[in-house]
């Protein structure tokens, strides 16, 4: 039972955690560190010497994604457990694996209790490999790579990682992640000592999923990024508010200044009114099928004449407004999708004339109805019906300023710009969006921004993240998909596919992975899974993950609150970590209704307030 290199032989101590004689001629607590964390290389080659310290048992079995280890003694199995990390030597390098399984394989009566641990015991432990650690070499730190590149031959020995050893370890492969680019995110389980840092620029390169039941702790995970990140000096990143929960990351919270900005889109009681804090989407700024997909019934009779005719008249009204407002330069390029304003009273009187439009025919002069006559009623009756429903009156009746030139410019400024000053990160409450429209409206705000960064220079663009919260809710995974659902959809995907090329990513938040966009999340590379107990929603997750790492998907039942497994290039283990708790904690904190029904009064007064702010369609946080 030999491995190439020192002495691996196990030894069978009296304590499985005491080293013989002479395994440490320093103290492991005495051990120096470098600036960054990472333990000098003399005490690291100390602390991960094993050639003197008992062995946790020898290899038994080799494939390609497992490797299997018999205990020497099965009274060992009690003190090894799952998530527990191990190396096994090869040569001068160790292979760093985690404990996925702890099974006894003996026969015993079933009446048997407890169970006998003898020496006719057979413990086995299942280990999942997960990296290398290769010592310093001239004169360079120790170093951890994801990846099981050289196996261990049967017979060969294991080692538990625990204590100083795992500190160590820790260090080593938190210290792969340079200063600028660490983004840390809590503490492993398995050494709470150890920070769980991730690569800042990897997580965002290629997209993130942050996927977990109800209640598991996405939003504080959510809030917690959004806290790192605002520490930077042009943190640029969007965030989907749905349910208004991140409001206090735009509050200040003990003296500090807010995390991020807040913008909301304007609901039915801020008429026609301007702020700094709401957002209209103009009808003008829709694409005529996103248009048509809010006030077209795509069971009428003449459908394709009504897009037809709309898309003429919005090309004929947008060539016009460019000629009255001397852009000229524009006129021989622009289209029907292009972002150019036009009245939509206009437009309106222009499918009027043409609904009744009848043609002289000569010589008898007999009037005979228009290619369109009749053919533009319901279309007609559908636009008047949303002009009037003050929901969405950010659409159909946007502020005077809203019909200008500029006011694209200067929106896009808003969401785009990464400056801090004025506030890098955006968070975009869109809890009174009538949810009927809501994957209209993200669908939109995500292909404007991806349009502007697509058309900006290259060395102009500042790297931007779109925080999808609820993203099943607008990105869904259904075979059939109303027009509304499918303009989010196409514009995600399209970002998901090719928005790293122009500087923007995805986190796409969700608790439900099967009911989620495959395109979308088969294109992200980094995951962060917190406590999952859906079957289905689990073998979703096991589907992505890469083939030597889809044990980790039996872990996700037993996650605490807080806790999560994060899987990508990002990460350099893939093992459980405890999330920081954030300085402002979002307002989806699960209640304690045992606690609040024992000590909360529900007062009228509040009750009327609610009765008020349901007749106003507006939320009373609004007001305050």
């Amino acid at each position: 039972m030999t491995a190439a290199g020192p002495d691996t032989r196990c030894q069978l101590p009296s304590s499985l955690w005491e080293p013989t004689s002479g395994c440490n001629t320093r103290d492991p607590a005495s051990a120096s560190t470098s600036r960054t964390g990472v333990l000098d290389t003399y005490s690291m080659k100390d602390l991960l010497d094993f050639a003197n310290v008992p062995g946790l048992g020898t290899v038994i079995r080799v494939d390609p994604r497992r490797i299997d280890v018999a205990l020497l003694e099965p009274a060992f199995g009690t003190r090894v457990t799952m998530d527990d990390l191990v190396a096994l030597p090869i040569g001068d390098a160790f292979l760093i694996g985690l404990v996925e399984v702890v099974l006894e394989r003996t026969v015993r009566a079933a009446t048997e209790q407890p169970p006998r641990h003898d020496a006719s015991a057979d413990v086995i432990v299942r280990i999942m490999p997960i990296g290398t650690l290769y010592p310093s070499r001239d004169g360079s730190a120790p170093s951890f790579q994801r990846g099981a590149t050289p196996r261990p031959r049967l017979g060969d020995a294991c080692y538990l990682l625990d204590g100083e050893r795992l500190r160590a370890f820790m260090s080593v492969a938190a210290g792969g992640v340079s200063q600028e680019k660490q983004l840390v995110l809590g503490r492993y389980l398995a050494e709470h000592g150890a920070a769980a840092i991730a690569d800042g620029n990897r997580m965002f390169q290629r997209h993130v999923a942050l996927l977990g039941s109800t209640g598991a702790g996405k939003s504080w995970a959510v809030a917690l990024m959004l806290e790192r990140a605002s520490r930077l000096g042009h943190a640029n990143l969007v965030v989907f508010d749905l349910h208004g929960e991140y409001a206090a990351l735009t509050k200040t919270v003990a003296g500090t200044r807010p995390v991020a900005r807040a913008l909301r889109i304007a609901g039915p009681a801020d008429h026609a009114t301007e702020g700094d804090d709401l957002l209209y989407l103009p009808y003008w700024l829709l694409k005529p099928d996103e248009l048509m997909a809010l006030i077209l019934d795509p069971t009428g009779p003449y459908v394709a004449d009504q897009i037809l005719r709309v898309s003429e008249h919005m090309q004929t009204l947008k060539g016009a407004f460019l000629t009255s407002a001397d852009r000229e330069e524009s006129v021989p390029t622009f289209t029907a999708e292009s972002p150019i304003p036009y009245p939509l009273e206009h437009l309106i009187d222009r499918l009027r004339h043409d609904n009744v439009e009848k043609i002289p025919r000569h010589p008898a002069n007999i009037l005979d109805p228009g290619p369109f006559f009749g053919r533009l009623t319901g279309l007609l009756a559908r636009i008047e019906a949303r002009r009037r429903d003050p929901r969405y009156g950010f659409i159909f009746k946007p502020p005077e300023h809203a019909l200008s030139y500029d006011w694209l410019a200067e929106t896009a400024t808003q969401l785009v710009a990464g400056n801090q000053s004025d506030g890098g990160i955006k968070v975009i409450d869109l809890s009174e969006v009538p949810s009927t429209v809501l994957p209209l409206v993200i669908g939109v705000l995500g292909r404007l921004v991806y349009d502007v960064h697509f058309w900006m220079q290259p060395e102009a663009r500042s790297p931007l993240c779109l925080v999808c919260d609820e993203a099943h809710l607008y990105l869904p995974a259904k075979e059939t998909l109303s027009p509304l659902e499918q303009v989010a959809l196409d514009a995600f995907e399209a970002i998901a596919k090719e928005g790293r090329k122009y500087g923007i990513a995805l986190l796409v938040v969700s608790q439900r992975p099967t009911d989620l966009s495959s395109t979308v999340l088969s294109q992200c590379n980094n995951f962060i899974v917190m406590r999952l107990t859906n079957e289905h929603d689990r073998g979703m997750v096991e589907r992505l993950l890469p083939e030597t790492l889809t044990g980790i998907a039996g872990l996700l039942p037993t996650l605490g609150v807080g806790e999560a497994v994060v899987i990508g290039d990002a990460v350099p283990l893939p093992t459980p970590i405890k999330f920081d708790t954030p300085n402002a904690v979002p307002t989806s904190v699960t209640q304690d209704y045992w606690t609040l029904w024992s000590e909360h009064e529900t007062h009228e007064s509040d009750v009327s307030a609610g009765v008020e702010a349901l007749r106003n369609q507006r939320h009373r946080r609004a007001l305050q």
